[in-house]
């Protein structure tokens, strides 16, 4: 549609781009030859092939079931965070007490740091 909002056009071609739809109504887009639109599946005018009427899914009986609002998984939420939380302080608290974990880790950063030359 933002096609559509283009008022002064010397040439338009948007041929083999697989676009897919109606050409908009009313605009200069559909003054321009049906060749400017080959190699897509378009449909109205200025096209031959005419585009056929389809319902759109109706999405409010879905709406109604859940209140019409998208509402928060809290459940989620507080599993994530304290899943962050404990796997945090695990290798915290283990890096904290156990000195060979701890001279481990700050050489293998010591490495990567000079690998990445910082």
């Amino acid at each position: 549609m933002s096609l559509s909002e283009l008022n002064f056009l010397g040439t338009f071609n948007v041929s083999y781009n697989n676009l897919i739809g109606r050409v908009p109504t009313g605009t200069q887009v559909q003054s321009f030859n049906e060749s400017s639109f080959f190699g897509n599946k378009l449909c109205g005018s200025p096209l031959t092939n005419d585009c056929v009427h389809v319902d759109k899914p109706d999405t409010t009986s879905d709406q109604k079931k859940d209140g019409g609002s998208h509402k928060v998984d809290w459940g989620l939420i507080i599993s994530i965070v304290l899943g962050f939380i404990t796997g945090f302080w695990v290798i915290v608290v283990s890096l904290m007490l156990n000195r060979s974990w701890r001279i481990t880790y700050f050489r293998l950063l010591r490495k990567l740091i000079k690998v990445k030359g910082l």
